[in-house]
């Protein structure tokens, strides 16, 4: 008790010590985020993979000084792409700050350089610098495995943080052997979808099965300098106890992306800043940018890359481990709550840890 006391009169102390610091938040000056990249594969290239298809999207938004605020979409911007061959291709704007190049065969040539254009609606300029791909191209995708594993985590148990372990799978790539010669930067981005069964529905229901998919969902990304290949490197970690999105099947799009040292650096220190998003309510600060505002000098943060892509489609589902994992949904679901249960049990356009569909996709398998 007496040490208790004298802490807290030394508290008092030390307090009483402290001068009062206004702090000043500027949050009129807006930052400018850009997310751009091409690659050598088209849209209809990327159908193959197989996929919805992907157009090559630029992202505008704005940010100030203040942390917990939304990023602002920028809208009716006037964005271009350019090459050194002197051809120009202008995006469609999307809506909320997203610009698209809506041509299914174009694709970044090796050897051409490429520049983006953003004309802001205050006449503001922006452009960035000109980039190539990576000269050093990448051996084949590798195949796609898993171990099984346990993590620590964080859970939530009698109103208090505990520490416990869940079990799950590692998901990793065989880096393929690497015989150019040179390091080659990777960068991996997951893509989930998976189906899920309303619990209290009969097969013969239009709400019985659908197909979801969540952008927040493995949204993290995977970093990896190679120099010799030949090993299987970690991608990303999967609860399977209590987790729906495995019940039946789970299917990730992964995406591989071969960059240049700076692009690289790029995401490296964005992922040490920010946790990998350029989306976060605050800009992201002394990151190595190749946009500049030809105009005036105001501040601008992104990274315009030329990347060499591949990609695999994984499925997985529990039936694919060594021990059991129960379908847990019905259980909950008729637990005795007060009133009916809930939408998702019996239609599963009602899911709710997901944007579902009951159209299943054409390369699902």
């Amino acid at each position: 008790m007496i040490k208790k006391l004298r802490s807290f009169l030394l508290f008092l102390f030390v307090a009483g010590c402290i001068e009062p610091y206004e702090f000043v938040v500027h949050d009129d000056d807006k930052t400018l985020v850009i997310e751009a990249f091409i690659s050598d594969k088209s849209f209809n290239e990327t159908l193959l993979y197989p996929s919805d298809g992907r157009y090559f999207k630029v992202r505008l938004t704005t940010t100030g000084d203040v942390r917990n605020t939304r990023p602002e979409p920028v809208n009716g911007a006037v964005v271009q792409l350019l090459s050194s061959a002197g051809a120009v291709w202008i995006y469609t704007e999307k809506g909320k700050g997203i610009y698209e190049l809506l041509d299914t065969d174009f694709s970044a040539e090796l050897g051409t350089e490429y520049k983006l254009r953003i004309a802001l609606s205050d006449e503001t300029l922006y452009e960035s610098k000109w980039e190539t791909m990576p000269m050093a191209a990448a051996p084949p995708m590798g195949d796609i495995g898993f171990t099984e594993t346990e993590k620590m985590v964080y859970v939530m148990e009698a109103s208090e943080w505990q520490i416990r372990s869940i079990k799950g799978i590692s998901a990793n790539i065989h880096v393929a052997q690497n015989n150019t010669g040179a390091t080659i930067n990777y960068r991996w981005t997951y893509s989930p979808t998976w189906i899920y069964k309303a619990p209290l529905s009969s097969v013969i229901d239009p709400g019985h099965i659908c197909w979801a998919t969540d952008d927040h969902y493995l949204n993290s990304y995977g970093l990896h300098i190679d120099r010799t290949g030949g090993y299987h490197k970690d991608l990303f970690f999967l609860r399977t106890i209590r987790n729906e999105r495995i019940f039946e099947k789970f299917s990730v799009l992964i995406t591989q992306h071969v960059m240049n040292d700076q692009y690289y650096n790029f995401w490296k220190e964005m992922k040490d800043q920010n946790e990998g998003s350029l989306l976060a309510g605050v800009p992201p600060y002394n990151l190595q940018s190749n946009f500049f505002s030809t105009s005036d000098d105001k501040r601008v943060s992104g990274f315009f890359g030329v990347v060499g892509e591949q990609a695999i489609r994984w499925y997985f589902s529990r039936k694919d481990l060594s021990y059991t994992v129960v379908n847990t949904l019905k259980g909950d679901c008729l637990v005795d709550y007060l009133g009916p249960p809930a939408r998702e049990c019996t239609d599963c356009m009602g899911y709710s840890f997901g944007t579902p569909t009951t159209t299943k996709p054409a390369w699902w398998q």
